[in-house]
């Protein structure tokens, strides 16, 4: 018998005026265990001396440059050339764990039938933290392969250095949107999460640097203060596209979408979309979805959550920095105070008000003076009263770790 071909993996570092971080990210991805067969440097038309730094590497680097078009149009340019049976993409200023690609095909290795492989991954500001293992985890240890389009659809928990896919799935669902300049890889994610089977790897697959060097191309120059915002005014744009074309069903889990359909998944899947919507900022679609909800809720009898209710709606303003930073939620908060009087009504106000003491909180304490207030008129609105001693006691608690964006 013939033994069976070793599969071959290329990996696409796309880059744009990084020559102070593109030799340590090229160094580790040189230096894996199991060493990647192709890798694919596309300058996309850099104004530094990024070009003389990659055009210095050994094989199997092989490096291009093409007039600047944004990121998507060097990681197109790059799928044209791959050869591998993998593509890993990979950010021009993050460093891979030595042993990630050992690691991602191993993953295929006990399920074959898996069309990506993903990992957590930690934050670092200094090289030297790496070493000294002074970094920061990011973990999302409910993201499995179950509920990844879901868990993707309420924030963007695997980023591209962290996912290892078949070329062929890339093929099948065609190449990166040209006209998103951040956003691109999250995109991309969820056209892949809603299509394919994914299989989580343990540990951490790569290091994400944090650094204030402008980010996007040379006709939309993002800076390092903008740049959340500028991230959840392009996913804004993606979940306009997302609510029109995908089916409510697909909300759910995986496992849910294979049973019966009933009015409890529904609801479910209702609240699902409505909490999505609110994290981006999609109020006017939040709140239809949550009115509809209640409609539902009310013709069934239903007089609480359930947990797996309760989880999603906690989790609905746990980003609010994109979503009502963005714009009112008078739309929402009046759906919601529409609400007959009940259990349920107090039931999920309770919940939605869960994460408002800590964000808040962090807002003053970081002297966020006007993101702040827009959070206490949200607030205020539907529950003042309910939760000013947690309130108070988050003011003088540790609060969570804020989410970043590199």
């Amino acid at each position: 018998m013939a033994a069976q071909r070793k599969p071959t993996v290329t990996v696409i570092v796309p880059t744009f005026n990084r020559e102070k971080f593109l030799p340590e990210s090229i160094g580790s991805l040189l230096r894996q265990t199991v060493a990647p067969d192709q890798i694919l440097i596309v300058d996309d038309g850099s104004t530094d001396n990024t070009g003389a730094v990659a055009a210095s590497f050994p094989a199997p680097v092989e490096y291009y440059r093409k007039e600047n078009g944004g990121k998507s149009t060097a990681l197109n340019f790059a799928l044209k050339h791959c050869t591998g049976d993998f593509v890993w993409i990979f950010d021009d200023d993050d460093v891979a764990h030595p042993t990630a690609l050992e690691r991602f095909l191993a993953a295929f290795e006990r399920e074959p039938d898996a069309d990506f492989a993903f990992g957590e991954y930690a934050r670092f500001q200094r090289s030297a933290q790496i070493e000294e293992q002074d970094y920061e985890i990011v973990a999302f240890g409910h993201v499995s392969q179950d509920n990844f389009f879901p868990s993707h659809l309420e924030y963007c928990h695997v980023h591209q250095p962290g996912l290892l896919v078949r070329r062929k799935c890339y093929d099948e669902v065609g190449g990166f949107n040209e006209t998103l300049v951040r956003s691109q890889d999250y995109e991309m994610m969820l056209r892949l999460a809603r299509r394919f089977k994914g299989v989580r790897v343990d540990g951490l697959m790569f290091f994400q640097r944090q650094h204030d060097m402008v980010r996007g191309s040379t006709k939309v120059v993002i800076s390092y203060t903008d740049r959340i915002k500028a991230w959840g005014s392009y996913d804004r744009v993606i979940m306009e596209e997302i609510y029109k074309s995908v089916d409510l069903h697909e909300y759910l889990d995986r496992s849910e979408q294979a049973l019966p359909k009933t009015a409890d998944l529904e609801m479910q899947a209702l609240l699902q979309r409505s909490s999505i919507m609110a994290r981006k900022g999609l109020w006017h679609h939040a709140a239809a979805d949550i009115r509809r909800y209640a409609q539902l809720a009310e013709r069934a009898g239903k007089s609480s959550l359930s947990d797996k209710e309760r989880a999603i709606v906690r989790r609905t303003f746990e980003a609010y920095d994109t979503g009502l930073a963005s714009a009112p939620a008078d739309a929402f908060v009046s759906a919601v105070k529409a609400w007959k009087s009940g259990p349920l009504k107090a039931d999920i106000v309770r919940e939605y008000m869960y994460s408002f003491p800590h964000y808040l909180a962090r807002d003053l304490k970081a002297g966020k003076v006007i993101p702040a207030s827009k959070l206490l008129r949200e607030y205020s609105t539907l529950s003042l009263s309910a939760s000013l001693g947690r309130l108070c006691q988050a003011m003088t608690s540790k609060l969570p770790l804020a989410r970043s964006a590199s």
